[in-house]
Formats: structure tokens, C-alpha cells, sequence
């Protein structure tokens, strides 16, 4: 009996593999290609803009969400940023399509609350402005996948990096899914998990208290695709206009690979200087 549910369980699993190779292309079934960088590349200081946690908006994000009870009882900057992902995670049901009718995260909090269901985008900038109004740098990041100018749909998700002093380093973070990548209990950028999994690295883990083991697998093989390409705004604060806002992003390629144009075919991508060096793309921030 014990061995029929083994070999049944194997079997399920093979299925779902199976079904998932024939609904999104064995591709994604695939580990990714070692992607190539320029350390060499010479660039400038590059500077991110964001809001002042003492700023009025961000206290407002602060006390009207209880922020600071979301976190009550960790000690770490580590583990305040685990909890901040959990809490976001449970603010609304995913929605591919839906958008709030303002980008900041006290309207999307507000429509969340309402029953509006969101984005990855939208967990982005939540998870990113929530772990800064309680002192944590943060961007909001987009990935691409490598036929980003030529796919029509799905060739990108955003998540979010935050600024960890405990590390000394941008820690990655998805709040659409729980997630937060480690290798030997140190938390990874973009960029290192594209290597981890590229590399096939034994001591990645995935943290998430959402998600089984297999859905674990089955994310590190679905993000895999989707770290290709990476860029984020210089402009990071929230509450401002986008007419107020500097305009242009910064984004991350791979040495030799083309810099892309257009998203989905026809989606302009304009004002983005294209860099190959990660040591630009992850600059140091100074307490």
C-alpha cells in the first residue's frame, strides 16, 4: 500500500509537469542560460530618488496600516522584511489586468480593502513602500524576459529590492508569491538568483510561508525566464505626479545581448540607459 502511494504521488507529479510543459512551453521547464556581465564597464554613480520615511505620506503608510504592529517582535531588519512580504501578500487576490485608479500605495491599500484585486506591479510598489516607511531603502524592480520586444503577452513581472544593512546588499523580493530567495541563509539580488538557478546551486532556497514545496519548484522554475533583462525607475517616490517625477530608468543587460526598444511589440521603452555592469546596478547605500 505504502509503495502505491508513493509511485501515485510520483505520478501526480509528473502530470502537473507534464501539463504545465504543454500550457506554457517546455521552455519553462527549462533551468536558464548562465547569463555574462561587464564588470569592466565603466559608469556613473547612479543615483535613486525616494521618499523620506518621515515624509507625511509615508507616515500615513506607516500608522494608518500598522505597520509597525506587522512587525512587532522581530528584532532584524531581515525579519521585519518577512513579515512586510506576508502582510502585502494577503492584502488582495492576484489579478492580471486590474489596475487602481492612482499608482500609489495608500490608493491601492484603500481599493484592496474594497475587494480590487492587482498585479504583481501592484505588490511592487506595496511591499517596496511598506518596508521604507519603516526605514528600509527599497526600489521597485522590473524583470523582462529575453523576447521581451517580440513576445506579445507575459514578458514581464516586477518585484521588489531592498537595501538590508544586515547584508550590506539589495535583497530580492516577490509579494505576489511570498517569496524570498536565500542561498546558504543569505537572502539574493536579482541577479544572484539568476545565477543561483542558472548554475543549479544546491543551497537555494526558496523562503516563503505561503507555498509547499512543489509550488517552491515550480517558482524557481517559472522566474527563471523572467530574469533576463532588469530595470527600475531613478525616480522611486511614491506620492508625486508623474510629471513631477525625474524622468528615466536605468536597466541591466547582458554582456553582448541587445538593448531592448519596445515591450510586447508596441510599448515604447524610452528614456532607459542601458548598462552591463551589476556592481552600477546595485549601488552601495551609505546609513
Amino acid at each position: 500500500m505504502l509503495v502505491k502511494r508513493k509511485f501515485m504521488s510520483i505520478l501526480i507529479v509528473i502530470i502537473i509537469l507534464v501539463c504545465l510543459g504543454f500550457t506554457f512551453g517546455f521552455r519553462y521547464l527549462k533551468s536558464p542560460a548562465l547569463l555574462e556581465w561587464d564588470y569592466n564597464q565603466k559608469i556613473s554613480e547612479v543615483t535613486i530618488l525616494m521618499d523620506d520615511p518621515d515624509d507625511p505620506d509615508m507616515v500615513r503608510l506607516r500608522t494608518e496600516y500598522k505597520l509597525e504592529e506587522v512587525v512587532r517582535g522581530t528584532e532584524s531588519n531581515y525579519e521585519k522584511l518577512k513579515k512586510i512580504i506576508k502582510w502585502t501578500h494577503g492584502q488582495w487576490e492576484h489579478s492580471g489586468s486590474n489596475r487602481p485608479s492612482r499608482s500609489d500605495p495608500l490608493t491601492i491599500l484603500k481599493e484592496a480593502s474594497e475587494g480590487e484585486r492587482f498585479r504583481c506591479v501592484e505588490n511592487g510598489i506595496v511591499v517596496a513602500a511598506s518596508a521604507r516607511a519603516l526605514g528600509m531603502p527599497s526600489r521597485v524592480l522590473c524583470l523582462k524576459r529575453k523576447d521581451v520586444e517580440t513576445a506579445r503577452s507575459n514578458a514581464g513581472h516586477v518585484v521588489a529590492e531592498v537595501w538590508l544593512d544586515q547584508f550590506d546588499k539589495w535583497v530580492f523580493v516577490d509579494a505576489q508569491f511570498d517569496v524570498i530567495p536565500e542561498v546558504d541563509g543569505v537572502p539574493l539580488n536579482a541577479i544572484e538568483l539568476q545565477d543561483a538557478i542558472a548554475r543549479n546551486k544546491s543551497g537555494l532556497v526558496i523562503r516563503s510561508s505561503s507555498s509547499g514545496k512543489f509550488q517552491k519548484y515550480c517558482y524557481i522554475k517559472w522566474i527563471g525566464l523572467y530574469l533576463y533583462y532588469f530595470d527600475f525607475s531613478i525616480d522611486q517616490r511614491f506620492f508625486l505626479e508623474k510629471s513631477e517625477k525625474r524622468q528615466g530608468k536605468v536597466m541591466l543587460v547582458p554582456k553582448g545581448a541587445k538593448n531592448p526598444k519596445v515591450f510586447q511589440r508596441k510599448y515604447p521603452i524610452e528614456n532607459c540607459t542601458y548598462i552591463s555592469n551589476p556592481e552600477a546596478f546595485y549601488p552601495l547605500i551609505e546609513e
